[in-house]
This record gives C-alpha cells, sequence and structure tokens, in this order.
C-alpha cells in the first residue's frame, strides 16, 4: 500500500477518533490543523533519531571566509540536512551554526539526516511514530481534551521506542547461539561445558 501525506495525518486522526480527510486541502478543521503541522512534526521525528532511511553522504563546500575564534575552517550545510551525525571517518570535533559546519578539518565529509519529503521512502515503523506524534501535536485543537492529548504523547513515545529498536537492528549482525537457554541463565556455553569434563 502507498504511503501518502493524507494517510499519515488520516492514521493520525483515527487514533484520535476524528473525521478523516480526503485531501491537505479540505476546508475541514481536520484538514487545517494537519496542513499546519505536518511538515514541522516530520522533522522533528527525522531529527529525534538518526533513521537509517534517511541517512545520506555528502562533500561539504569550504566557505571561502573562516570563523572569527574557535574553528579554522566553515563548511556549508547540505540544503536538504536536518542534522549532522558525523563528520569525517575520525568523527573530528566539529559544531553547527545556523547553516555553517565550524571545525579544524581541512576537508568536511559528512553523515547527515536528510530531510525525506516523499512518504513513499518513509519506513514503515517511522509512519507509525510520526501519526502518533502528529496525534500528540494535534489533538488539543482537534479533541480539546488534555487526557487525549496525553494519552497521545504517551503512545508516541512507546511507539517511537519500537521503531528505534527495529530500525537499529538493520545493518548489525545477530549473534544467534546455539543453545540461547544457556544465555537466558547468564551461563557463558564454555564454562557449562566444562562442569562436564
Amino acid at each position: 500500500m502507498s504511503v501518502s501525506e493524507v494517510t499519515i495525518c488520516n492514521l493520525a486522526l483515527r487514533k484520535l477518533g476524528a473525521k478523516l480527510i480526503e485531501s491537505l486541502d479540505d476546508i475541514s478543521q481536520e484538514a487545517l490543523t494537519c496542513n499546519l503541522m505536518y511538515g514541522h512534526v516530520r522533522d522533528t521525528v527525522l531529527r529525534e533519531y538518526p533513521w537509517n532511511f534517511a541517512a545520506s553522504r555528502s562533500r561539504l563546500a569550504r566557505l571561502s571566509d573562516k570563523p572569527v575564534f574557535g574553528f579554522r575552517f566553515q563548511y556549508q550545510k547540505p540544503p536538504d540536512c536536518l542534522h549532522i551525525r558525523q563528520l569525517n571517518e575520525s568523527g573530528d570535533p566539529f559544531v553547527v551554526e545556523g547553516d555553517r559546519v565550524l571545525t579544524n578539518s581541512d576537508e568536511a565529509y559528512a553523515v547527515y539526516t536528510s530531510r525525506v519529503i516523499n512518504p513513499a521512502l518513509f519506513d514503515p515503523c517511522f509512519v507509525m511514530a510520526f501519526a502518533a506524534r502528529l496525534a500528540a501535536e494535534i489533538a488539543d485543537d482537534i479533541t480539546g481534551s488534555n487526557s487525549r492529548v496525553k494519552e497521545m504523547w504517551t503512545l508516541y513515545l512507546n511507539t517511537l521506542q519500537s521503531a528505534r529498536l527495529a530500525d537499529s537492528s538493520e545493518g548489525h549482525e545477530d549473534i544467534v547461539s546455539d543453545e540461547p537457554w544457556l544465555e537466558a541463565r547468564g551461563l557463558p556455553q564454555d564454562n557449562f561445558l566444562n562442569l562436564w569434563r
């Protein structure tokens, strides 16, 4: 099933028991509120965790003017950059000031979180976390219920935790034990076998 902006908004509205929308251009309160909050919430959730699907790499363009003090060089952040995750392979120290990256390195290669706009590129777990955060942000306007707002924030935090766990498992080799019951009891397999020798 293809994911769209309207799909994500309707997931949020459904959590609130509100009327669903057909377009963000609708004149209903639901559509107007979703339209107002969608982009801000998307970017916020993208920044909150280094999602795999939003990772980008780029060589940064060095700016001709140097920082007044503290660092030797400054570079231009990519226009779609929401968060610099790492600078260079060695993890050189840096700071971000506005749209610039300051560092002492004479070259800058960045791993960063990009502003992914196309919902079709979103990870399914991110979609659920995004929809839960959107529901939390619009709950007061749509329902006027403080208890519903708190409920949606709790849902968001739980959904975000599950999404982060799923996302963090990609790119790492899982260690599968031949004897998982030994690990559950906290016994290294080698030590256990030595007991019987």
